[in-house]
Parts: C-alpha cells; structure tokens; sequence
C-alpha cells in the first residue's frame, strides 16, 4: 500500500491556497493581457457564487458567469455543465470552477486504484473526517474492544439526504467511502451489523 497522500486528500489540505492561488492568478492575467495588447479578448468562466463546503452537490444556483481574458485557464480545465458534479475542496466565492476541483460525475470516477467504493454509515462527525480524507475504518463490539477493518480509506463524499440508518442514534453520517479491495469484504459485512470510526490516517495529513 503507498504511504503517499492522495490527490484528494492533498487537495483539501491546500484547500484555501489553492482557491487563493486560482484567483490570484486570473488578476495576474487580466493585467498582463490588457498590458501587452492594450485590451482583453473575454470568455465566460463559471465561478461559484457563493462560499462552498466540500462534497456539496453544485447546481445552477450555486454558479455565476463573469468574463475572463481567453486563456486564463486552458480550455480542458474550464466546464460548462455542472450538472451531478461534486466538490472535492471548499470553494469560497469568485473561486473558478474547474475540472480538477471536482469529484466528477460520478464516485468511482474519483476513486483511487486499487479500491471500490462502499457506502457506510460512519459515527465519525463530518466535520472531522472531510471529503477528501485518507482514513482508517474501524469498529467496536459488544466489550468496547476497538478493532481495525480497513485502512488507508479515503472519503470521497457524504449523502445530503436524511434517512433512517436503523442503528436508534440520529449522531451518524453517510458517507461513500473508497475501500482497498482486500478490505472491502470486511468492511462492507461489518458495516451490515454496526456504524464504522473513520480515524484520520497520519499519511493524509
């Protein structure tokens, strides 16, 4: 198993630089092009519209249009539909929105090699363990004895919905999770019988 972070897990740890970074250079830009040409050839670019927490579901409600000198960002980066797409970082508002900040159209699409993604209901606060955190999964029985299912698991985003988890505590989150595959036959059978602890991994941070 590599001891390096994952993209994910990087990403929202440089989080709030990276936001800086992108808006920081699209000033840069407009001054230079407006500089060496005397004017701007603009394009229109999706920023958010308002201060995005991590793993929110983007709709059009969330998004506004502002022009941008052509080439700001390389075309491949810019999206046009945001439609199904999930944060992977806090998107504070005027943050460009581009491909690599998101999650994609759909989880597996974002999920490292070597892992499948499960559902779990874990009874870690969102708060603690963010999307994007490499983690280690594990449960408690009847005795209190902690024991270790999977680690080097990654979170890749938590359900928006509310539903019953059938475990009688209102203090769980849903969360889909990428699993190592020698793990997963573990964890998705455990998760069956009880809520999992996601425990920040030490390689994430």
């Amino acid at each position: 198993m590599s001891s390096r972070p994952t993209l994910r897990a990087m990403l929202w740890r440089w989080r709030r630089l990276i936001a800086a970074t992108l808006i920081a250079l699209c000033l840069a830009l407009v001054v230079a092009s407006i500089s060496a040409s005397g004017r701007v050839t603009p394009v229109e670019m999706m920023v958010a519209g308002r201060d995005l927490s991590a793993g929110h579901v983007l709709t059009e409600s969330d998004i506004r249009w502002v022009e941008a000198p052509s080439g700001v960002i390389p075309g491949d980066l810019l999206i046009k539909d945001v439609s199904d797409s999930r944060l992977a970082i806090a998107a504070p508002e005027g943050t460009p929105l581009t491909t690599p900040i998101l999650i994609g159209p759909t989880l597996a699409d974002s999920a490292p090699d070597g892992t499948v993604v499960i559902p779990l209901i874990l009874s870690t606060p969102q708060e603690l363990t963010p999307v994007g955190s490499l983690v280690d999964l594990w449960v408690a029985d009847e005795a209190g004895t902690a024991h270790q299912m999977a680690t080097g698991a990654t979170i890749l985003a938590y359900s928006e919905s509310e539903s019953s988890s059938g475990f009688g505590s209102d203090e769980l989150t849903y969360s889909y999770v990428a699993v190592p595959v020698d793990d997963a036959t573990l964890v998705l059978g455990m998760s069956t019988q009880r809520p999992l602890l996601a425990v920040l991994n030490r390689q994430g941070q």
